[in-house]
């Protein structure tokens, strides 16, 4: 698992108290405003995506009243997209430690089993990715079947190549310079949450081979979720050293 995922730390940010109350509470100002259609809004793992932490950490920071969260009907967590820049852009947030610039080159046990599964399932992860959980559309849609397996191929092939030698050269290249090339387009939002749909979607699915008695090797699908987060930082990565923070407008 790349370090540094669950460790990034918010700034601190008032506490509101209960009137009355001796203990805070978390902060309700920005939960008590529905959300506007008009403007995009972010799941939790989307939001995790784009600040470079873990899904767990975003949840915490929310809960805690950290960051500007608001709920919908059902109770879910909903990040609206320019709050977040606004409050990484206000509270002069580093910059969390999965969007440094990882190792040209990291290495780790080769699966080359796994490489060879995953490019023969390929037709498998698109049909993972062209998914929406749940049957509700999210802030970025989910592409078709035919670019869900052309965007699922792009992904596989560096991916495999990496899980066969056990480097991550080739596949970290190619993720710094789609962050940048995001950054330049100001597509960086879309690009990061194409990025966790497609690792998701090969993890997915690998996971699904396993079940159904491929060969892989130990801790093959662990090695890959690990392979696949270094790959989102390696992205980021490019992001904010080509767009100064990434999380800007």
């Amino acid at each position: 698992m790349p370090a540094g995922v669950r460790s990034a730390t918010a700034p601190d940010v008032k506490v509101a108290r209960e009137p009355g109350a001796g203990s805070p509470r978390r902060w309700m100002g920005i939960r008590e405003r529905p959300l506007s259609p008009e403007r995009r809004s972010l799941t939790t793992s989307e939001a995790a995506a784009l600040l470079g932490v873990s899904v767990p950490t975003v949840r915490a920071w929310s809960d805690a009243g950290r960051l500007p969260v608001h709920r919908t009907p059902g109770g879910h967590r909903r990040f609206e997209l320019d709050e977040l820049r606004a409050w990484l852009r206000d509270a002069d947030a580093a910059l969390p430690a999965a969007v440094r610039a990882p190792p040209a080159a990291v290495e780790f046990p080769p699966c080359p089993a796994l490489a060879t599964v995953l490019v023969g399932r390929t037709d498998g992860v698109a049909r993972h990715l062209s998914r929406t959980p749940g049957g509700a559309p999210g802030p970025v849609p989910r592409p078709g079947a035919t670019m869900a397996l052309r965007e699922s191929r792009r992904y596989i092939r560096p991916l495999a190549r990496a899980l066969a030698t056990g480097r991550t050269g080739e596949a970290t290249d190619r993720a710094l310079a789609l962050g940048a090339r995001a950054a330049v387009d100001g597509r960086h939002v879309e690009v990061i949450v194409a990025d966790r749909r497609l690792a998701d979607a090969a993890i997915a699915e690998a996971t699904d081979a396993k079940r159904d008695g491929a060969a892989l090797e130990r801790d093959a699908v662990e090695i890959l979720q690990a392979l696949t987060e270094h790959v989102t930082a390696a992205l980021a990565t490019g992001i904010v050293l080509r767009g100064d923070g990434g999380a800007r407008d």
